[in-house]
């Protein structure tokens, strides 16, 4: 009689685990990993396992396996984090998150020019330079030039709500700063929030005038009209 697949020895091993047996799903996993030392769901699960069972020297030499396995994993760098995390290492617990999110933002990237493709003259957005943008507002709060630049990126990835967070937080830093009502208010209008839109272009528009930037004024502008528009007529 063959031997049952990996895979259905590691659902054996799943339904052990669900029932409250840890150590024997521990056991089978182990042993399918005896036999198949490159099956993902059994390198992942067991990780996962051994960390609750405080086995974090154990837990993290098996997903490091796993990222060998499958470098591209978000699952294994983030668990990798926490399990550093949890020994205490925060440093190196970052360099796995770091690593992860990075990963992430590729996955929604690709998911995102699958989904509805990219302007062929529109250079898309690098997942490592927007870490390193949302770094640089993590390390600088108060800077309104990079959460501007964080913002714009958010809108490329079609991101509008995380953008108006981060352009509401600029302006009110700086207050003066008259395009920054007209990337905000573009950015609700994004986010299917217009009549949170109108008020911030109206707030803009003397800010502009006072500082003579006549095209962010006259954009506002044009945006007001149409948005009073479609209020007379809803």
């Amino acid at each position: 009689m063959p031997a049952a697949s990996p895979d259905l020895t590691f659902m054996t091993a799943l339904k052990a685990y669900r029932q409250g047996d840890a150590a024997g799903a521990i056991g089978i996993l182990n042993g399918i990993l005896a036999d198949h030392p490159d099956h993902p769901d059994s390198l992942e699960v067991l990780g996962k396992i051994l960390e609750e069972q405080g086995d974090l020297e154990q837990a993290i030499e098996i997903t490091e396996r796993l990222v060998v396995l499958q470098p591209e994993s978000i699952m294994a760098h983030a668990n990798l984090s926490r399990f550093w995390m949890l020994k205490g290492d925060k440093e190196i617990a970052e360099e796995w998150q770091s690593k992860a999110r990075v990963l992430g933002w590729k996955d929604e990237i690709s998911r995102k020019g699958t989904a509805a493709g990219t302007a062929p003259t529109e250079r898309p957005i690098d997942p490592d330079a927007l870490a390193k943008q949302e770094q640089a507002v993590t390390d600088r709060p108060d800077d309104v030039i990079a959460r501007m630049a964080l913002a714009g990126s958010y809108l490329k990835l079609e991101m509008p709500v995380k953008a108006v967070g981060h352009l509401r937080e600029a302006l009110k830093r700086d207050p003066d700063l008259s395009t920054l009502y007209l990337d905000l208010g573009k950015a609700l209008e994004a986010a299917n929030m217009s009549r949170d839109a109108l008020p911030i272009y109206e707030q803009g528009v003397p800010v502009a005038e006072k500082n003579g930037d006549l095209m962010p004024r006259n954009q506002m502008a044009s945006r007001i009209a149409a948005l009073k528009k479609a209020q007379d007529q809803a």
